[in-house]
């Protein structure tokens, strides 16, 4: 059975990047830190909404990348990522307990300030291979990233990397909202 929280992961294909709006592709094959093309992208404007940092169990996909048994306790972190005061990303990340051993346990202490300074701020950063995923109306995580956001029928696209800081693994999957593509296509439109 799937985790309620789960989204079907695949590797991006040339036909699948023609098939997606150029704005939302963008943000999708950037490898860069988010929280800094974001800041640059909304200047003065950034901030971090925590919706819960709670321990609790990975899904199926999640345990299998990190190399963890799903009964292993994590913590999960979403926050959702503004732009001024609309929401334009939802970020879930699973942090093993193996992970925030040592000089990364401040780790379970970021509350609003950005994961992805902390992780591109680390020399011995590496990452994995993006995944994308397409959420739809009908899949639960859409739901979870689109509260407080206007009803729309537009799939939501995402992103994964596992990340690699010290040898010590979280996996970081960031799901781009509509209101984003908008705000794209207005700025390339500028």
């Amino acid at each position: 059975m799937k985790h309620p929280q789960s989204a079907s992961w695949f590797s991006p294909s040339q036909t699948l990047k023609r098939q997606i709006d150029q704005s939302i592709l963008s943000w999708l094959v950037d490898e860069g830190s988010l929280t800094q093309r974001l800041k640059t992208f909304c200047p003065d404007q950034f901030s971090v909404v925590v919706l819960a940092e709670e321990w609790g169990k990975p899904d199926h996909s999640e345990a299998k990348l990190l190399g963890i048994p799903m009964a292993q306790k994590v913590l999960l972190r979403q926050v959702h990522l503004k732009c001024g005061d609309q929401l334009c990303v939802y970020a879930r990340s699973v942090i093993p307990l193996s992970t925030l051993q040592g000089k990364h346990q401040r780790l379970q202490y970021l509350g609003n300030k950005p994961l992805g300074e902390y992780l591109f701020a680390n020399p011995t950063l590496k990452r994995s291979k993006i995944e994308w995923s397409k959420l739809t109306r009908t899949s639960s995580l859409f739901n979870i990233a689109m509260v407080n956001q206007p009803d729309s029928d537009e799939p939501v696209w995402g992103r994964r990397s596992l990340f690699q800081i010290d040898t010590k693994s979280l996996l970081v999957s960031e799901f781009f909202l509509p209101v984003l593509k908008d705000k794209t296509s207005q700025h390339d439109a500028d």
